[in-house]
């Protein structure tokens, strides 16, 4: 069993949210090499979200994507239960980016898709979903100075909650997602945060990323 600690990580928000599936499709292709080369689509899964503030609402997700370099899981997007996942990967597969089809990009480099069902029983938390926020898990540097701008990706597209460009530094928040996928344990931590002035958009900071890693240390 593999536990992964940090990951580039997507939330989905609201049930069929396309700018986060275009968002998570589309980031980094611009490199010489994308940096995946599969994506798995798990359906019927339990990623388990826990929180020390209940004003902060995120509610468990019930399907996945992992896009793996290597067999090494690089990005995870956590979904919605009810989400037409079919639907939106269409959607972000068919959008445009550098003149070309993400789709065209996608078979140009082979980039393959799996799919697996877990046959789990869906588990809730107590968040309360109508009010659910918008939450940008962030790993890397580069990434949050995009975020702190309301990007959703590091790659430069016109994806992201640009509603207020002024955040608030939350030292004490504790967010944890926890998903089990066949031989991979997702274990993603957060002790820390900025969210913005209208309280519509939270960027948890992850433990153990490299933004939270003294100098000097690997």
């Amino acid at each position: 069993m593999r536990t992964i600690k940090t990951i580039d990580l997507w939330t989905e928000q609201k049930e069929n949210q396309y700018e986060c599936f275009n968002g998570a499709f589309v980031d980094g292709l611009e490199l010489e090499e994308p940096p995946f080369n599969f994506y798995k689509i798990v359906k019927n899964c339990n990623c388990q979200i826990t929180r020390n503030r209940n004003d902060i609402n995120i509610s468990n997700k019930h399907q996945a994507i992992i896009f793996y370099k290597k067999e090494i899981p690089i990005r995870l997007v956590v979904i919605n239960k009810n989400t037409n996942i079919e639907k939106c990967i269409e959607v972000a597969l068919n959008q445009y980016f550098q003149d070309k089809t993400v789709k065209d990009i996608y078979e140009k480099n082979k980039i393959k898709k799996i799919e697996i069902d877990l046959q789990e029983q869906p588990i809730m938390n107590n968040s309360n979903q109508e009010l659910e926020i918008d939450t940008g898990s962030c790993d890397r540097w580069t990434l949050l100075v995009n975020m702190l701008k309301g990007s959703y990706t590091e790659s430069e597209t016109s994806y992201g909650n640009f509603q207020s460009d002024k955040y608030e530094f939350l030292p004490n928040i504790f967010i944890k997602y926890e998903l089990k996928v066949e031989e991979e344990t997702f274990e993603i931590e957060h002790n820390c945060a900025f969210i913005n002035t209208l309280k519509t958009r939270i960027i948890p900071i992850q433990k153990d990323s490299e933004l939270t890693k003294k100098k000097g240390e690997k």
